[in-house]
């Protein structure tokens, strides 16, 4: 039975909470979901259930297969291409203003360089999940920058599609300390103001982390693609 806010609509109660299911990998890609489960879990009708999966439907979290059977989202290699070329086109943008800002670009610095440490810490003591939270929040970090509320929520749907597939990549511990090393070299560049040297720094780190994103995919899928 699920706790859920009294003053939150009742899809509310059952979208978050799945949602974060999904995006931590608890619920993996692929897995079926049951209305009528989901329902009993929650302690709701379906009616609620099946608009908290309209929802993250919406998301491209969870995607209706045939026969009205719903499952979590199997993205397949366009999927993630494209996803890449959204953060590409936020994350870019929002060093330009950076560049453009000085006091804000020091005080973003400083968050980001948190960021980077906590990353580190993670990795001394192997916890994935602190290391792609610390990742999540380091890019989240560049965006914010560009103040905008609803560019934020965008990479933030965008970033949890990504996490259906980022527990896997950061099991490759070479690809987790050259992630945060860039990282750390990122700082160093938005600091000091090289605007060309980060935007090509980010550019290498954002198609690195998506060849292997697709690589990982290609080996679980194998010839047959997303549905085989």
């Amino acid at each position: 039975m699920f706790s859920a806010n009294a003053f939150d609509p009742l899809w509310v109660s059952v979208a978050e909470p799945l949602r974060r299911r999904i995006v931590e990998g608890e619920i993996p890609p692929g897995q079926l979901l049951s209305e009528n489960q989901l329902a009993q879990e929650f302690g709701v009708s379906r009616t609620p259930v099946r608009e908290a999966l309209r929802i993250l439907i919406d998301e491209g979290l969870v995607e209706m297969m045939p026969g009205r059977k719903v499952r979590v989202a199997v993205p397949d290699p366009q999927d993630v291409r494209e996803i890449y070329d959204v953060r590409w086109l936020l994350e870019a943008e929002a060093l330009r203003r950076l560049a453009a800002d000085p006091p804000l670009c020091e005080r973003t610095c400083a968050q980001l360089q948190r960021h980077c440490q906590q990353g580190s810490e993670a990795l001394a003591q192997q916890d994935r999940r602190q290391l792609a939270a610390a990742n999540e929040r380091f890019h989240e970090t560049i965006v914010a920058a560009l103040g905008n509320r609803r560019l934020i929520a965008q990479f933030r749907t965008i970033y949890n599609l990504i996490s259906l597939y980022r527990h896997q990549t950061l099991q490759s511990e070479g690809w987790a300390q050259a992630g945060n090393a860039d990282h750390a070299r990122l700082v160093e560049l938005i600091r000091a103001q090289d605007l060309d040297a980060a935007l090509t720094l980010l550019k290498e780190h954002l198609d690195h982390a998506r060849q292997i994103m697709l690589e990982r995919m290609r080996q679980r899928t194998g010839p047959q693609g997303k549905h085989g």
